[in-house]
């Protein structure tokens, strides 16, 4: 298939959410402080985008709930890490998160956007059941797993944020 007619092909939200992740992603390459609550978009966006394909999906069945599941659990255990490593600071009284400048939210937008983009192409153009099925699955394993990812990061942000809020209010209090 040419690549006008994919491009052509290709609904406009998916341009439109192309171009808020990437503004997303390459914001984040800076350092900056964010509220929390911002910091909870990307994750959202792409848990919504995973959860809406499987349901959305005819080929979805109950193995791609699954993938999806596993590989979100043990993306939240690689944001987690990935987050932990980060020098970040929280602010429970402005409800804030300082984060230093990273590229890695830019790579994972790319990649997940670049994979998703070329399964749902796949999954256009399959001729057999069994390359559908299997591009169905890789599809639920990379939502997961990136959805999972920036998740795992909010996670961190917040369990330290609810951290400090406990240790500054034990502290008022004495």
């Amino acid at each position: 298939m040419p690549l006008a007619a994919i491009i052509q092909g290709t609904p406009i939200w998916v341009w439109v959410l192309l171009v808020f992740l990437l503004s997303r992603g390459f914001k984040a390459m800076n350092s900056g402080t964010a509220p929390l609550s911002k910091l909870a978009i990307v994750p959202l966006v792409f848990t919504a985008w995973g959860i809406l394909h499987l349901i959305a999906d005819p080929l979805a069945g109950w193995s791609s709930v699954i993938v999806w599941v596993v590989c979100a659990l043990a993306g939240i255990a690689g944001g987690v890490f990935i987050a932990k490593r980060t020098r970040f600071i929280v602010d429970p009284v402005a409800n804030t998160v300082m984060l230093p400048g990273s590229v890695l939210p830019l790579v994972l937008i790319v990649f997940t956007f670049a994979a998703r983009f070329w399964l749902g192409v796949q999954l256009a153009t399959a001729t057999s059941l069994s390359s559908l099925g299997i591009c169905v699955l890789l599809s639920a394993a990379v939502s997961g797993v990136v959805a999972g990812v920036f998740g795992g990061r909010f996670l961190t942000y917040w369990k330290a944020m609810s951290a400090r809020r406990v240790v500054q209010a034990c502290s008022q209090g004495a």
